[in-house]
Formats: C-alpha cells, structure tokens, sequence
C-alpha cells in the first residue's frame, strides 16, 4: 500500500466531510509530494495534511 493510499483512508476515518478536499493520487510515493499538492489547495487542508502523516508515521 502506498503512502498516498495510507493517507487517503486516514483523511476519510478522520474527516469524512472533507476526505474529497484531501485526496491526492493513490499513486504517490512520497509524503512531501503530498504535503506540496494538498498545501497547493490552501494552507488550511496542508496544516491537516501534515497531521494526518504525522498520524501514519506513529502507526509505524
């Protein structure tokens, strides 16, 4: 499972409401690829992309 994948189901568990303004590619590789594109949206939704990693990363 990639990152980006991981991420996606993070960010929907957490936010729902919000899972389609924070999903990225599935493909993606790289958590600092997702932190640009969704802080590209606005600062808002890269603030909560940054928590939702830091989340998968203590999973770890």
């Amino acid at each position: 499972m990639t990152i980006a994948e991981r991420y996606n189901a993070e960010a929907h568990r957490l936010l729902p409401h919000m899972a389609d303004s924070l999903a990225v590619d599935p493909t993606i590789t790289c958590a600092g690829h997702i932190d640009d594109i969704v802080f590209r949206r606005s600062e808002y939704l890269g603030g909560m992309a940054i928590a939702i990693l830091a989340i998968i990363e203590q999973q770890d």
